[in-house]
């Protein structure tokens, strides 16, 4: 496939200065550059060829004003001009077994593993694309706080999960590259080895103080590890966890019974 004119040969320099946009212009997003990306997403390594994937483009301003209320009005969604949930899809596929009639079994767990790799990789094929055609993004799962509800709005079928929504637009804001691990942290050589408590405390610290210097914290958080908690606080988890079960039992990506 031809390259639009905008494309930047420079991937390598993209994806190592690639920062999450929270704040876009109103400058449209032609479909045709809409089109590139939805290509690009699809050029993902899939499971077997199969792409269990889809994505749902989501332009109606009431249905956005509708989502948008029900994750509590955030600044980022009302600002992107693209919104794009990028969902777990096997119900396509199902339907095609059937339609083939050729004997092939996906169990609730192999559809979530299969459809969660496919998903993440295309969605990230997506965010590159973006990049190299001058657009800035942001990945965002706000709305799995309302997963019945969203899924309800867009109408999704059972084995269809809405995992994630990606936000496209072109930047209002240019943020700072904000701070990864050492590769140290992460980078393992032929067996796994969990970093000391010094090393982890010595990243912790640089990246915090970066974070802080570019006053990253919002809110009541005042360091990473209030951020984390804030975030991931025990007893609100635990709740969450509960209903996200639920939901995912019903949506067909969970066993009935664990």
């Amino acid at each position: 496939m031809a390259l639009p004119e905008k494309a930047s040969p420079s991937f390598l320099h993209l994806i190592l200065e690639r920062r999450s946009v929270r704040r876009f212009t109103q400058r449209a997003v032609s479909g045709k550059l809409l089109k590139t990306i939805v290509k690009a997403g699809q050029r993902a390594p899939t499971s077997c060829g199969i792409q269990f994937y889809s994505f749902i483009e989501v332009s109606d301003r009431r249905k956005r004003r509708l989502i948008n209320n029900l994750v509590s009005e955030n600044q980022v969604l009302e600002s992107a001009p693209v919104w794009v949930f990028v969902c777990c899809d096997v119900a396509r596929s199902l339907k095609m077994f059937e339609t083939l009639k050729i004997d092939c079994y996906l169990g609730e767990v192999t559809r979530l593993v299969h459809s969660l790799i496919d998903a993440s990789l295309a969605a990230q094929n997506m965010v590159m694309a973006a990049e190299s055609l001058g657009l800035g993004s942001v990945i965002t799962i706000y709305h799995w706080k309302v997963l019945r509800e969203v899924s309800e709005l867009l109408h999704l079928p059972r084995n269809v999960l809405p995992l994630l929504l990606l936000c496209i637009g072109y930047p209002a804001e240019k943020p700072p590259l904000r701070p990864r691990w050492s590769t140290y942290m992460v980078l393992h050589k032929n067996r796994y080895r969990l970093p000391d408590q010094k090393t982890m405390l010595r990243n912790y610290g640089e990246s915090n103080r970066s974070l802080v210097n570019m006053n990253y914290f919002k809110g009541d958080a005042t360091s990473l590890a209030e951020h984390w908690q804030r975030k991931f606080l025990t007893k609100e988890m635990i709740l969450r966890e509960k209903k996200l079960r639920t939901e995912l039992r019903k949506l067909g990506f969970l066993p009935k019974k664990m």
